[in-house]
């Protein structure tokens, strides 16, 4: 077992690059395909320009990592759009206009269907107590309940997947493993409810930076990093949470009981996808969950940042079927309001 690292001695400009430079040394079935190219520049530029702290607020983060509600009013905009709407909504509260451009009821029907659709008998689970944190500046947050923490957009996606998750399970499940998990919110979701619970991520660099640096910010030494104590080759032994590059799973020693993915496959080709299938079912999970476009990415051409293969919802879930998995549900509106389907399989 490899020793976890002090967060506040890592050299994060040195974990980027060491990542990259073995990323670009490693098997194409893991370096970022033709969809994540432009995302992976735009991601660099952002972190050096704008630096970690404010992640969450990056102008990239909201195309390729951190989804929003409405159409992402600044409260710039909002204070000129409520100045001139004003006059033509006199008995209009200021409070209401902001809440509708902000658009909180989005936010609002997902926090209710998340508390609707989840199984306490199950999986019990504090759902109003816990939110996201403000580390990393998040360009939204609503606050619904008296909690210290609000909701945004990619917490509540992730609490979505697992409400779904939650009507199978007879028991909480501990042990999570994903594959492209951005800024790490799953791991935020499950670790701050459950003491017990082990997440580790796996994913390209700079959100191998990302995530490391925000989980490290919220939880310490219970998250392991790829520093030097762990060697570019070999295997990798971590018996708690983690965050690791996704070049790194064929290394990975420990069983998971969940895998989920979360809008990243659908970026990837689908011999990459198959690839990364593999690896996961040998890590002997249980449960699948998958989040993906039911249509797939749009093909690449000039001037459209696309896939060559799209893979779609539905080929995700044929490539687990094809590994002894069964589907166990589907599910869209109104638990998901999005081109996405979310998909719960279970080994038989």
């Amino acid at each position: 077992m490899h020793p976890m690292t002090d967060a506040t001695t890592v050299d994060w400009s040195l974990l980027t690059q060491r990542s990259l430079d073995e990323l670009r040394a490693t098997d194409s079935l893991f370096r970022p395909t033709s969809f994540w190219g432009p995302g992976l520049d735009a991601l660099l530029t952002d972190m050096d320009k704008r630096g970690l702290e404010t992640f969450k607020s990056w102008p990239s983060s909201g195309w390729w990592f951190y989804p929003r509600y409405g159409v992402g009013f600044t409260n710039a905009i909002i204070d000129k759009v409520l100045a001139t709407v004003r006059p033509l909504l006199p008995d209009d509260s200021d409070s209401w206009i902001r809440s509708s451009l902000a658009a909180t009821h989005e936010a609002r029907r997902d926090f209710d269907a998340l508390r609707l659709a989840w199984n306490q008998r199950n999986w019990p689970c504090d759902l109003n107590g816990f939110g996201e944190s403000v580390v990393g500046a998040p360009f939204q947050y609503y606050k619904f309940t008296s909690a210290q923490h609000g909701w945004t957009r990619p917490y509540l996606n992730y609490g979505l997947c697992m409400a779904a998750l939650s009507q199978h399970v007879d028991a909480p499940p501990q042990r999570f493993l994903e594959i492209g998990g951005g800024f790490g919110v799953l791991g935020e979701f499950l670790m701050a409810r459950d003491p017990e619970a082990v997440y580790v991520n796996l994913d390209i660099p700079p959100l191998l930076t990302v995530a490391s640096w925000y989980l490290s910010k919220l939880f310490g030494d219970r998250v392991a990093l790829y520093d030097s104590a762990i060697d570019p080759s070999g295997t990798i032994d971590v018996t708690g949470s983690a965050v690791l590059p996704n070049y790194r799973l064929p290394d990975l020693t420990s069983d998971y009981d969940v895998f989920v993915n979360s809008y990243s496959f659908q970026e990837m080709e689908p011999d990459v996808v198959e690839n990364y299938v593999d690896l996961v079912v040998a890590r002997g999970v249980t449960w699948a969950v998958s989040l993906n476009s039911r249509l797939g990415k749009p093909v690449k051409s000039e001037g459209v940042i696309g896939v060559v293969d799209p893979v779609t919802s539905a080929r995700i879930i044929d490539m687990f079927e094809r590994r002894g998995f069964e589907l166990l549900g589907t599910y869209n509106s109104p638990l998901i309001h999005s081109a996405g389907q979310l998909a719960v399989l279970r080994r038989r």
